[in-house]
């Protein structure tokens, strides 16, 4: 709710004043970036929000499965005359490569679940639109603007089946990413800092 709120004040303003015109300007021959949409809000900022919500878990997941690989690799690395980004790029980031992806499909997972800072940037126009500049509307959000007003049996099964679909997927891709976790730091003992 805060990075929603932080984003309706400080970001849709800035995305709109200065952000989408130098995106329509270069990019407008390509259609999805066209300029029909001046408000500012969308899936640019939506995607933005997103980046920025998802950001510490992926770095903080990234930090621990780096410190998970064995210190012997980095000296060994060391040993052979590697320089200091050698070693953390043959030593390190090598082993580490599963679990860095693990991070960040543990964070396309909050993402995928995430309801209220979207559903105030992005819109909410259920409509398809080619532009990425333009309104739209994410699964979370629908069934977050739409459950209190369905009055009919279809529309609330059809809210639930959403539900169900989000859920769904945010599961499939949470226990992948904690399966690609779990194979790079079994047997790490547990640091101290």
């Amino acid at each position: 709710m805060i990075y929603g709120l932080w984003a309706m004040f400080v970001l849709v303003p800035l995305l709109r004043a200065h952000v989408n015109p130098w995106l329509t300007r270069l990019f407008g021959w390509t259609g999805f970036f066209g300029d029909d949409n001046p408000t500012g809000l969308g899936f640019v900022a939506a995607g933005v929000i997103l980046a920025i919500m998802i950001l510490p878990i992926i770095s903080s997941l990234t930090r621990e499965v780096m410190n998970a690989v064995p210190g012997s690799q980095r000296e060994a690395a060391l040993a052979l005359g590697a320089t200091r980004w050698e070693m953390i790029r043959i030593g390190v980031l090598r082993n580490a490569r599963i679990g860095i992806v693990g991070a960040v499909i543990l964070g396309l997972g909050r993402a995928l679940g995430e309801t209220m800072a979207v559903t105030m940037v992005i819109g909410n126009t259920p409509q398809i639109q080619r532009s990425l500049l333009a309104n739209g509307a994410s699964m979370a959000s629908v069934i977050a603007n739409e459950y209190a007003e369905a009055t009919s049996d279809l529309h609330l099964s059809a809210l639930t089946e959403i539900g169900l679909a989000l859920f769904i997927v945010t599961i499939i891709v949470n226990a992948l990413a904690r399966l690609l976790v779990w194979a790079v730091t079994r047997g790490a003992p547990a640091r101290v800092n």
